[in-house]
């Protein structure tokens, strides 16, 4: 995708930059919610907690950051990506309800299996998402 405004070219700049940060985050993160859910399983306790907090707190810079780069896409000329490009994230919002339950419930067992079978394998194809946005702005 080319063009020859010079504001279209930085937007569509920053929105390859954003794809590419998100791409290099999204998997580490899956991976350590997995790691988490299998603390929790184990042991509930503090470093369990510890961890959680901080895939928590970066789970919600990730999804910032998507948002960003949805909005970036939706502000470029040549709209090549369409609105179902980003649906993987759009199902998380009911996820997240679920993990809050569970975490108000003290129910580990339930988190841990929604961390390791609902979440993991939404940022996993949240991440084929952004894969094939990144493809279609190339």
């Amino acid at each position: 995708m080319g063009t020859n405004d010079p504001r279209q070219a930085e937007l569509l700049e920053k929105i390859r930059q954003g794809i590419d940060s998100a791409l290099g985050i999204t998997g580490m993160i899956g991976g350590r919610f997995i790691a988490c859910s299998k603390q929790l399983r184990v042991e509930p306790g503090t470093e369990a907690f510890t961890l959680l907090s901080g895939e928590i707190a970066n789970l919600g810079d990730l999804l910032a950051l998507v948002q960003e780069i949805r909005k970036g896409v939706g502000f470029l000329a040549d709209r090549t990506v369409t609105a179902d490009a980003f649906v993987s994230w759009e199902k998380s919002i009911p996820l997240f309800r679920e993990i809050i339950a569970a975490l108000e419930g003290k129910d580990w067992i339930t988190l841990a299996d929604l961390m390791q079978y609902e979440l993991a394998p939404l940022l996993e194809a949240g991440e084929k998402e952004l894969a094939g946005v990144r493809e279609l702005l190339a």
